[in-house]
């Protein structure tokens, strides 16, 4: 029998390109390849050397066609892509499962958020998501990069998002308008008690003020935000609680006088009244009339919609999208 410490030497005896095929075809979970480097050093220089071709036979195999074109802040093209990345995209594409689920199942509860879940609301709501993924993007974490002692500010994260919304048509801008609304309606039926209506930590505050905030963080923090509350996460719970108390501080000039900066969430409305010349009072309207003009989205719609491209509006009675 072949002992467990010859099995490796074993492996690697066979050619590269057969051990890096075999690899390709394991169903992949995030870490797991990492965990394979500490087999032994030339298990960890085979994975070194070969993680960028690796990692694209990976995608071909397992994951959705085209994919890296929905998450262009993701991987910059040109740029090595490696096994972070891929568990970064096996993360994404569960979290927009997980929240698309959470949308059929309160449809077919038939509850009072059933009606906001129509299936092509849904489907716009989708790509809405990779949009947010891209906002999310735009910004590097907080915190040192490799290699640096550069850290970029919340300010700077902050106004990086504000430039992309700033950048968007009003197709990508209706689109992700409905989205942060269903984000609402989800979290009105199956989120956590600070949501709803009778919830005694509203702390006097309107329920519209603390969706305000809810969109808001979202647009921060991206559909992972809204995925941990819908599982009622602790920490994104105390997040939202401290965005509501700080809701109006945050709006007053700093100690040396600046304004304040505009929140992401006023950053689309003023940026879809903008485009259209309309008031930002008339957005809720602005926003239907355009969807209504939208209809289904191709793959390729959903790509330009991330990108900020202008999609080709169809006439009303042509839309798959209706009030």
């Amino acid at each position: 029998m072949t002992s467990l410490s010859q099995q490796p030497s074993l492996l690697l005896s066979l050619p590269p390109e057969l051990i890096l095929e075999s690899l390709a075809q394991v169903d992949y979970t995030p870490g797991h390849l990492d965990q394979l480097r500490l087999v032994c050093h030339d298990f960890n220089d085979l994975l070194q050397q070969y993680e960028h071709s690796l990692s694209l036979e990976i995608i071909r195999l397992q994951f959705p066609l085209n994919i890296l074109a929905k998450y262009p802040g993701l991987h910059p093209p040109g740029s090595s892509l490696g096994f972070k990345t891929l568990d970064e995209l096996y993360m994404r594409l569960n979290t927009l499962f997980r929240i698309e689920r959470n949308c059929h199942n309160i449809r077919r509860r038939e509850g009072k958020e059933a009606a906001w879940m129509r299936p092509e609301w849904v489907n716009l709501q989708q790509a809405g998501m990779h949009l947010l993924y891209r906002i999310h993007d735009s910004s590097k974490p907080l915190r040192p990069c490799p290699y640096t002692d550069t850290m970029l500010t919340q300010s700077e994260s902050h106004e990086n998002k504000a430039q992309i919304i700033k950048s968007l048509p009003p197709t990508s801008l209706a689109i992700l308008l409905l989205t942060l609304h269903l984000c609402v309606h989800q979290l009105r039926s199956d989120g956590p008690c600070i949501l709803i209506p009778t919830s005694p930590l509203l702390h006097g505050m309107l329920r519209f003020e603390v969706e305000l905030c809810t969109q808001e963080l979202i647009l921060h923090h991206g559909p992972s935000y809204q995925d941990a509350l819908l599982c009622h996460c602790p920490h994104a719970i105390s997040l939202l609680e401290t965005e509501v108390r700080n809701m109006e501080t945050r709006q007053l000039p700093s100690e040396d006088g600046k304004d304040a900066q505009r929140t992401l969430i006023a950053e689309c409305r003023c940026r879809l009244a903008e485009t259209l010349g309309s008031d930002v009072e008339d957005n809720r309207k602005d926003m239907w009339s355009i969807l209504e003009r939208i209809g289904s989205l191709t793959e390729k719609d959903v790509v330009k919609v991330i990108r900020g491209e202008e999609l080709i509006t169809r006439k009303r009675q042509d839309s798959g999208v209706g009030l």
